[in-house]
């Protein structure tokens, strides 16, 4: 068989071991975890992965993280970095990359990525419906509202929320 042919049948049937695992039921998180690792995903230790996540590119997930259903992260070759007890609720996007728009003589699809690597820090928690764009960077013990667009980088103990996202409190007590 030509080359091309057997490159084409190996990825379809990735996909297709791909698809299985991510469609097992959430009470099975234990097998998505597995074949996570063995296709070398860095993934902690007591993570929590539930039903259709979809992982491309480079990311890693410190212990105990867990995401919910329907998120989508792509870090590309950047790469996305989450860290330690992080909390992602469900249908969250994160990626690593755009498309290139700044030559108005060529078609935005023909256009390069741009790519720069997501961190997302030790006990953050990302509300339901958010996207998180290249580049930025979540503090620690930053919490993300639901259905904000990250565009900026949010410090450490923030509460972010909106689009596009912009600090609305803290997660820090003044002592009187």
């Amino acid at each position: 068989m030509p080359r091309k042919v057997l490159v084409f049948l190996f990825r379809g049937v990735t996909g297709m071991i791909e698809t299985f695992f991510a469609s097992l039921p959430n009470s099975l998180s234990v097998l998505r975890l597995w074949y996570l690792r063995c296709a070398g995903m860095k993934v902690g230790a007591k993570c929590s992965i539930a039903r259709n996540v979809y992982f491309l590119g480079r990311v890693e997930l410190g212990d105990g993280t867990a995401i919910a259903n329907n998120c989508f992260l792509n870090g590309a070759q950047a790469g996305i970095k989450i860290g330690r007890k992080v909390m992602i609720a469900p249908n969250c996007v994160i990626v690593a990359f755009a498309h290139g728009n700044d030559d108005l003589s060529v078609p935005m699809i023909d256009q390069p990525w741009v790519e720069a690597e997501v961190i997302i820090e030790d006990d953050v928690w990302i509300g339901a419906n958010c996207t998180i764009l290249k580049g930025i960077r979540v503090g620690r013990g930053a919490v993300i509202g639901a259905n904000a667009v990250v565009t900026k980088d949010v410090e450490s103990f923030a509460i972010a929320g909106g689009v596009p996202a912009r600090k609305i409190g803290t997660r820090l007590k003044s002592v009187c």
